[in-house]
């Protein structure tokens, strides 16, 4: 009975030390880094905060980094064109071709789940959606035409984000999520502000746009 006992043991610890070199459950560190992507295609630049039709079509891509689950500070760039505009001088608007430097802090509240768990190729889809909101700060380049002397736009957005993660105990499911945003943003102070045709001037800005926000989280697999 006792060499039987032994016996048992023996094969019972063999078998977990063959088994725990193939255990896999990856867990994230908390260590994160992104990039998101986002257009603008209705876009109004005014100088008297009269917006009327759409003149801007713009672009934007930048870095983003999730602080804590919901807190995400991004800095980015956007690419700014617009369609000739007029100013109280009856001139066009100077900035044809625009760039500006962004920074972001967006705070998504998860709101509720539109898909709970739908079970797809040995994992589930998980589908949330949320509320999006923060401030922003945005400061446009000038050019040969108008020097930009403002201190830049302290602006803010809101809108709805749509949160889409796949549960797996597989690692590239850990490592990656995706958000889709839908805003609204609007700025409080002059995005341009300047010298223009002997006139000082300050031109306003709002918009909506859409963003995916892709990040990469740094996982580990505790069982080793």
């Amino acid at each position: 009975m006792a060499t039987f006992m032994r016996t048992s043991v023996f094969f019972v610890v063999l078998l977990l030390f063959h088994a725990q070199p193939r255990a896999q459950i990856y867990e994230r560190t908390g260590k994160n880094l992104g990039i998101y992507l986002s257009a603008q295609p209705l876009s109004q630049v005014s100088e008297n905060r009269s917006f009327k039709e759409p003149n801007t079509l713009s672009g934007s891509v930048g870095i983003i980094h999730m602080l804590r689950p919901g807190i995400y500070p991004s800095i980015g760039y956007t690419y700014n064109r617009s369609q000739p505009i007029l100013s109280r001088s009856g001139a066009d608007f100077p900035m044809e071709q625009a760039h500006i430097v962004d920074a972001a802090l967006t705070i998504d509240k998860q709101l509720l789940k539109l898909v709970n768990g739908r079970r797809v190729s040995g994992g589930c889809h998980y589908l949330s959606l949320g509320l999006i909101l923060g401030p922003e700060y945005h400061y446009m380049f000038g050019n040969e035409q108008i020097k930009n002397e403002g201190y830049g736009e302290v602006a803010a957005h809101v809108g709805l984000s749509f949160f889409h993660f796949y549960k797996s105990m597989r690692k590239k499911y850990k490592s990656n999520t995706r958000q889709f945003d839908v805003f609204y943003r609007r700025g409080f102070t002059p995005l341009l502000s300047g010298t223009y045709h002997g006139a000082y001037v300050h031109y306003y800005r709002q918009e909506i746009g859409v963003r995916i926000r892709f990040i990469r989280h740094e996982v580990s697999n505790f069982l080793r």
